[in-house]
């Protein structure tokens, strides 16, 4: 029950933090000269980046009386691997998202690359994502329920509650159907990448990978495709579909002898 409560408290406070960013650049009278895209807005959301992970260290080092060792940041004797797998499922995931628009209909779009600084930033940026946000709800909340009731209920756990803490409140459609949608853990990034973490023996560094490069191959890459007219039902059958196929391709190299963990 201490760890169940540990993990509410902690994902309480990624939410609150959070939306404390959300309000200053959304709201605030001072959030036009915060907003993404601004060089102060990009120095700012880094720095609440950099404080969400401050605050899971203070999880793990003074209320656990443990080490980011014990969550996951640590190397194994197959690190290496874990790395370059996150990458690799990285620009799957990112690509074949494009590829089911182009399918389904969607117009390519292609863009300038950003200035050399901008990417410079995005990398730190996605680096800091991926430690704080894999750290917390893979790291500390799903392990802690994977240790307690078992590996499913924490990853189906761990998924909603990283669904959830992705919700714009200021913003948010609360009708039922959303909130229902909410409330169910469906193939997802999440899942993938709780799951990536349970098959690599709950280290931290390829979900990691995948994550920052993910987020990375989102924002310095200059493809891209136009939405708006997509179907919406198929756009989200096939992307639950998609996530499927690389969860099973995931268990099919972690079977292997050469990636057996």
């Amino acid at each position: 029950m201490k760890g169940l409560l540990r993990c509410l408290t902690l994902f309480l406070l990624t939410v609150f933090l959070w939306h404390i960013y959300r309000f200053l650049v959304e709201v605030s009278p001072v959030s036009p000269n915060l907003k993404w895209g601004t060089p102060l807005g990009y120095i700012f959301y880094l720095g609440f980046y950099v404080l969400i992970f401050a605050t899971l260290v203070l999880f793990v080092r003074v209320i656990d009386r443990s080490s980011l060792n014990e969550i996951g940041l640590r190397k194994a004797p197959k690190w290496k691997a874990y790395v370059l797998l996150g990458v690799l499922f990285a620009f799957l995931a990112r690509f074949s998202e494009i590829l089911i628009y182009l399918l389904l209909g969607g117009t390519l779009r292609f863009y300038g690359y950003p200035p050399p600084f901008i990417i410079v930033f995005f990398i730190i940026d996605t680096l800091m994502v991926g430690l704080a946000e894999e750290g917390i709800y893979r790291g500390y909340i799903q392990k802690n329920l994977t240790h307690n009731y078992g590996f499913i209920p924490a990853l189906l756990v761990s998924v909603i509650l990283f669904k959830i803490y992705h919700v714009n409140f200021f913003n948010a459609d609360l009708s039922a159907r959303a909130l229902i949608s909410l409330v169910i853990p469906l193939p997802s990034f999440g899942m993938f990448a709780g799951y990536f973490y349970y098959r690599t023996r709950e280290n931290l560094l390829g979900p990691i990978a995948l994550h920052m490069f993910y987020d990375l191959f989102g924002t310095i890459i200059p493809i891209g495709v136009e939405t708006a007219n997509l179907p919406a039902g198929w756009v989200s059958i096939l992307g639950l579909l998609r996530w499927l196929i690389l969860m099973f391709t995931l268990k099919i190299l972690a079977d292997r002898a050469f990636y057996k963990v």
